[in-house]
This record gives C-alpha cells, sequence and structure tokens, in this order.
C-alpha cells in the first residue's frame, strides 16, 4: 500500500453501499493522489467499477470509484478505491468528511452532552479537523 496519508479511511459506523457498474477505462492515466479504504462484506476483483453512496449521511450523493485492491479482513473484506478524475476525489471526499462531521457531532453529544445542530457541528469540526483530513492533491 502507499503512504497512508494518501488514504481517508471511512468510518465503519456509516454503512457504505457499493454497487457494481458497467464502465470502460474509467481511470486515468495518472497515478491517483488519494484513495478510499472501507470495509464490505462483498469481496470485488481489481479494476471492477463501483458506485458508492453512504444513504445516511449523503442519500442524494454517488461516487463512482474503481477497486485498486481487496483483501480479506476480520471485517469481511477490506477495500482500496481511487477515483478517475478530480471531480470524484472532490466529491468522495466531501462525502467523507460528512461521515466525520456526523462521527464528530455523536461523540460531543455523548461526551460532552452538546447536542449541536448540522451547521454548527460542521463547523467545529472544521475549524478543529478539516486540516488533518487527506487531501486531492
Amino acid at each position: 500500500m502507499d503512504n497512508q496519508q494518501n488514504y481517508i479511511h471511512h468510518p465503519d459506523e456509516f454503512p457504505i453501499k457499493l454497487t457494481p457498474r458497467e464502465c470502460e477505462n474509467l481511470l486515468s492515466k495518472s497515478h491517483p493522489a488519494l484513495k478510499l479504504v472501507c470495509h464490505s462484506n462483498t469481496q470485488f476483483i481489481c479494476g471492477d467499477v463501483i458506485g458508492i453512496e453512504v444513504p445516511g449521511v449523503g442519500p442524494d450523493l454517488e461516487v463512482t470509484g474503481v477497486i485498486d485492491w481487496c483483501s480479506t479482513s476480520d471485517k469481511g473484506y477490506e477495500l482500496g478505491i481511487t477515483f478517475a478524475n478530480q471531480d470524484a476525489l472532490m466529491r468522495i471526499r466531501m462525502l467523507e468528511q460528512l461521515c466525520y462531521i456526523q462521527r464528530y457531532r455523536k461523540h460531543v453529544l455523548s461526551i460532552e452532552g452538546r447536542d449541536l445542530s448540522e451547521q454548527d457541528a460542521a463547523l467545529e469540526w472544521i475549524d478543529k479537523y478539516a486540516n488533518l483530513f487527506p487531501k486531492a492533491k
């Protein structure tokens, strides 16, 4: 695997929906700058094109990616997913940030007892953690 700073690890508490897609020549010739790592109950093959959704977080947002690697894990399979272009990279980064903001919101409620609105949670998370989030270069 590449340097871990080039990966976004999808939080397991947010179910991810991976749907096989029929596409060819999706990847660009350049090396993808950012990859998504997630768990799946389904085994995929390197090169499989998939649609990625997180229904509980971004119900209207789907991003298309390509399976870069698939290995067995204690949670089924661990997948590395690449993206063909800057638009897809930005969309997956945005979707994953929404997951991390929701995780932060739940954490603040359980630890501090503060029930933040989605907007307030986003503002706090961005202020505290956005600079640490992997970037699409």
